[in-house]
This record gives C-alpha cells, structure tokens and sequence, in this order.
C-alpha cells in the first residue's frame, strides 16, 4: 500500500512538473472556452483563476481596460515563471486604471510582463512587487506617475523597454523608478518622462545598469544611483545619456562607471556625493571635460547620426568609436549580438553600426523615427530591430 501511495504521488509531482502550459486571451474571448488559440479566455485575470502561476498567458491583439492585478497565489518559481506576454509586441495594448495599469501582489515572485502596450494610468504604468520579476519589450507611455516602478526586489530585471511621456510632476514621477539587489536595468529607451529618467533610488545593490539611452527628460535629470552605508558595487557601463546631469552617484563605494558617452549641459557630466569613494571612473566620453574622467576618458562632440531627431547612432568619424574597455564590456550589444572579442568596445549604448548611418536604409522610417506619428498611418518603429539592409521597394 504504501509504495503504490508513493508511486502515485510521484506521479502527480513528475506530471505537476511538465505540466507547464500556454493560455489565450482575447478582447473577444469567453468564461466558457478552453483557454486555446482558437477558443481564448477574455481576461488575464480570469485565465489566471483557471489554470494559477507557472504558466504563459498570451493576450492576442487588441485594446484592454486596465488594470491588470496578479495575485500572490499566481507567483511563478525560477523553473516554471508566471509569463504574462502580447502574443504582438506592442499590439496587445492595456489602457487606463485607477492605479497601476500592471501590477503584481507583494509577494508575487517570478512574474515577467513581456511586450505590451501600456498607458493611461492614474499612477504608474507597470508597478512590480515581490522578488524576481521581469519587465520586458513593453512600451509604457502617458501614464500619470512613473513608467516602471520595481522596489526593494532581489533579481528583478527592467530591459528592452521604451519608456516615454509618463509623469506630470517633475520631482516625483520618473521614467523608472527602481531599487534592490542584482537588478539589471539594460537597453532601454527612456525619454521625456518629468523627472529622473533612471531613479534607482533609495537603496541599490550589485546591479547593472547597461546600453540605455537616456535624454530629454523634462526636469533635465538622466541617472541616478543611490547606494547603501557602505556603498553599491554596481556597474554602470555603456549608456548613452543626454541630460543637463546625467550621472549621479550618492553614498558610492566599489563603483564601476566604463564606457559610457555622457553629454550634460552644466559643469560636469559626473555628480558625485561628498560620502561617493572608492569609484572606478574611465574610459567614458563627456561633455564638458570632466575632471574626473580617467587617464582613458575622451570629450567632444560624439557625432550622433542625429540626435535632433532622438537618433543617437555614432557616425562613422565618431570618436567613441574603438575606445572603450573590454574588460566592463557586456557580453552584448543594444542589439543583442555578441561584441567581437577581437577590438575595443564602442562606447555608448550603441556599437557603431555602418548600416544605420545610409539614409536609403531608414527612408521607410523618415515619419515615425524615432516618434509615433498620428495620422499618418506609421506605426512607431521598432528601435531593437535593425532595418533591412536593402531599402524596400514600392508598387512599380
């Protein structure tokens, strides 16, 4: 008896681990379907309260009244994470909500929100609770406090987001607002938001902040890292900022500030606390010089393809081509293709790319780069994809 009780639960355990599944929701979907492709679930609530955490919810296409809440009970674990994902990037469009329009319990770990559209929150547009949790390929815009708040997490990862217009106070809303241990905060685009365009504030620990591009904040502030007694050890490499003060560090010790391009309209590009020590600062492009650049530092224009238009690929006399230091280098580019071992890293957030800088190869992109035009029926570009090669080629 007891080794067919045994032989049982293992059973339920073995089946319990593959059981991992993918769900469907839909603007038309119904209580009474299967949760499938063709027979989609109307909520993410709802296919959530069917099937619990652990799970992937693709949401098809289409606008959705806000706000989406994720309870503890629909936590994911490191082998089964909850993925709540657009089946579109960016066509599943999540609009409006008296709060967060995206947001997850205390409590709730190892939950990744992945390629939405999200806006129109009366506070923040994704808020992220619990330890763990990923938000990813969104585009979070004209939401009313912050674009992505994450706080006090272990692990949690901001990457591949445009974050945009969100905030209507320009000392308290930011693009992200973040802090924790082991974050990674990399390759996202963050711009015009009210205040701070990365605030990882008020206490952050061994974490990376990697090829973002920040600039035009309205409040003109472009990165800050705050550390706890004793410092952070986090290391801030290859970004792009463009900011009246793009880098504050407070309370830093063990520090590492490599290959960045930071383009600051006051005295120096680096503001650094009085209690700041300890800080490995070189091999960065400022404007103006900076006093504390580093025997490798570089300043003067970085020749930007055409940052008037938000466009901060290098040009191909750009100093900050070749300069930078290997040994901080990330593994890869803004475009996830791995850095050739054999040259010195670009600096920036963007390896100097050839192909980017023809202008028959970014015609299709002339009215919508880098913005959304309304009314002309030009979807915003996708800034993670590199266009073809070859110009396309209209009706004959």
């Amino acid at each position: 008896m007891f080794s067919r009780i045994s032989c049982t639960v293992l059973l339920v355990l073995i089946a319990m681990a593959a059981g991992a599944g993918t769900y469907y929701v839909a603007t038309d979907g119904k209580p009474e379907n299967d949760g499938s492709s063709a027979k989609p679930w109307p909520s993410v609530e709802y296919a959530l309260s069917r099937v619990g955490g652990g799970h992937t919810i693709l949401v098809k296409p289409g606008l959705y009244r806000g706000p989406i809440e994720i309870g503890k009970q629909y936590a994911g674990t490191k082998e089964r994470p909850t993925v709540i994902r657009s089946e579109v990037k960016w066509q599943a469009v999540i609009i409006g909500a008296e709060c967060h329009v995206i947001s997850n319990a205390d409590g709730c770990d190892w939950v990744a929100v992945d390629g939405f559209g999200v806006m129109g929150g009366r506070h923040d547009g994704v808020k992220m609770n619990g330890d763990y949790n990923v938000v990813r390929n969104c585009w979070v815009h004209n939401n009313k406090a912050m674009g992505i708040a994450m706080h006090n997490q272990k692990g949690g990862v901001i990457e591949n987001n445009l974050i945009e217009f969100n905030g209507d106070h320009i000392q308290f809303d930011h693009g992200v607002y973040a802090d924790g241990d082991g974050l990674t905060v990399q390759g996202n685009i963050v711009r015009h938001n009210a205040s701070y365009g990365l605030h990882l504030y008020p206490s952050i620990k061994n974490s990376r902040v990697v090829n973002n591009l920040v600039y035009g904040q309205v409040r003109r502030r472009g990165i800050i890292v705050a550390c706890p007694e004793g410092g952070g050890k986090n290391v801030i490499v290859n970004n792009t900022v463009v900011e009246d003060q793009p880098l504050t560090i407070w309370n830093g010790d063990g520090e590492v500030v490599v290959n960045n391009i930071l383009i600051a309209d006051g005295e120096d590009a680096f503001s650094l606390s009085e209690d700041t020590e300890n800080v490995l600062v070189d091999y960065n492009l400022c404007v103006p010089k900076s006093a504390r650049r580093g025997p490798y530092g570089l300043t003067g224009g970085p020749r930007f393809v055409d940052p008037t238009k938000g466009v901060f690929w290098l040009r191909e006399d750009s100093p900050a081509i070749g300069k930078g230091s290997p040994q901080y280098a990330p593994a890869t580019d803004f475009w996830v293709r791995p850095l050739p071992k054999e040259k010195s890293p670009d600096l920036g957030a963007f390896a100097f790319e050839p192909l980017l800088t023809q202008k028959q190869v970014r015609a299709e992109w002339d009215f919508a780069w880098a913005y959304h035009r309304h009314g002309n029926n030009t979807a915003l570009p996708d800034p993670w994809v590199l266009p073809p090669s070859e110009p396309a080629r209209g009706p004959r």
